[in-house]
């Protein structure tokens, strides 16, 4: 081959549009209200979950609703053995009554819908203070994130998990705007 044709061949590839994938990051919100208790949801990517347990059972690079629907235990046993929550420092215990898929600008995500207990609060009782514990794809993807909104008081707050944040402590009282952006 030439040089004419090499210089033009790697002229060419570099020419070529970059394809970037997108960092794995999951989508966790907390709503605490005093009639409702805790609720949340968490949305987290099929690709990242395929990576983890594996979903796609026929191997074609699809991973349909079939699959999914499937293996939703597994999901939420996944998700939830790396999510803990403590309100006023004691353990809330975590469940999935439901979950949905939903897309997002880089693909199709699971939507778990979560129910907090929290037995040391009485029902119509607001903790004062959230402790979130988050690790997922902690062992197997240092570069993930979860990005938590948490509504409390008609105040939202956010806050970013990764691996040197994996634990974080919210005051549940009204928030400044300086806290909020102090905390983001």
């Amino acid at each position: 081959m030439s040089w004419a044709r090499c210089l033009t061949l790697i002229l060419a590839l570099a020419a070529m549009p970059a394809l970037a994938h997108k960092p794995s990051d999951s989508y966790l919100a907390f709503k605490v209200d005093a009639t409702t208790g805790i609720t949340g949801q968490w949305d987290i990517a099929l690709r990242d979950l395929d990576f983890a347990i594996g979903l796609d059972a026929d191997g074609d690079g699809n991973i349909t609703w079939g699959e999914t629907r499937a293996k939703h235990a597994e999901i939420a046993a996944y998700a939830l053995a790396r999510l803990a929550v403590q309100a006023d420092g004691a353990a809330c215990a975590l469940r999935v009554p439901d979950q949905l898929i939903d897309k997002h600008s880089d693909g199709a995500y699971t939507v778990m819908q979560l129910a907090l207990a929290c037995p040391q609060l009485n029902p119509q009782q607001r903790p004062k203070q959230l402790t979130i514990s988050y690790r997922l794809f902690a062992d197997i993807d240092p570069q993930h994130r979860g990005l938590l909104k948490l509504e409390s008081d008609g105040q939202t707050r956010t806050a970013i998990f990764g691996p040197e944040s994996r634990q974080q402590q919210f005051t549940l009282e009204k928030a400044s705007h300086l806290t909020q952006f102090v905390d983001y």
